[in-house]
């Protein structure tokens, strides 16, 4: 056979051979798909470190300590109720919160200031006698903006009430009084006047003879307001 026949014959076998190499169709055969057994395993992680979590996120929860919460609002000097606690569930870093279990030692005391649905409990909240005895009065008092202490006015201050002079009117004391709830600004809906856009109010525990000159220059906007003692008690706790 010719040098050329040879070449020929080769070139053929070569042909035949890339013929076999490839899969019906004319494509060359695909990779093995060896990155199924990684992925089962990256699977298998991820589900496992799931449940970890879950697990973590459970002991946490299990961690968290049930309170007395306020059911709905309170007003002081109220006699609390049932009817007025709830529980939920918080961490356990407020040494002054009421433990759900604790919630009968709560019954029949009575609200120190103002208590608000949602908020936690706080046993210095509340009081064994009322705040409001037989000699004494709670009155909201207008207390506008440069008549009282700059740093504000807290439950538990105790106040000296001034009316405030006006003519031949001197300035005169009303009376002490012990802040029963911090004070809050003012409805627009109040009347209180135009020039009395930056008041607040604050309901105040004072003396039964003073109830009557009290008022009256609130409703004046004659009061100002003088800390004697910053956070007296109302009462036993």
């Amino acid at each position: 056979m010719s040098t050329t026949g040879t070449e020929m014959v080769d070139r053929q076998r070569q042909r035949a051979n890339r013929a076999s190499n490839r899969t019906p169709g004319g494509r060359l055969p695909t990779a093995s798909k060896r990155r199924r057994p990684t992925l089962a395993a990256l699977a298998a992680l991820l589900i496992v470190g799931g449940a970890l979590i879950a697990g973590v996120l459970a002991v946490r929860m299990d961690e968290r300590v049930a309170v007395v919460q306020v059911a709905r609002d309170v007003s002081v000097g109220s006699k609390i109720t049932k009817e007025d606690l709830a529980q939920t569930r918080v961490s356990g870093d407020n040494l002054n919160l009421i433990p759900a279990d604790d919630v009968d030692k709560i019954l029949g005391r009575y609200a120190k200031v103002n208590l608000v649905k949602g908020q936690l409990l706080d046993g210095l909240q509340t009081t064994k006698s009322s705040p409001i005895s037989d000699d004494k009065a709670a009155v909201g008092v207008v207390l506008l903006d440069g008549r009282v202490p700059a740093t504000g006015l807290m439950p538990g201050d105790e106040v000296q009430l001034i009316r405030i002079g006006q003519g031949n009117t001197p300035p005169a004391e009303l009376g002490e009084a012990v802040v029963l709830d911090s004070p809050q600004s003012a409805d627009e809906g109040s009347g209180l006047g135009k020039d009395t856009a930056d008041a607040q109010t604050a309901t105040m525990l004072v003396d039964r003879g003073d109830v009557k000159a009290i008022t009256d220059a609130s409703g004046n906007n004659r009061i100002a307001v003088a800390l004697l003692k910053s956070g007296s008690s109302l009462g036993d706790k």
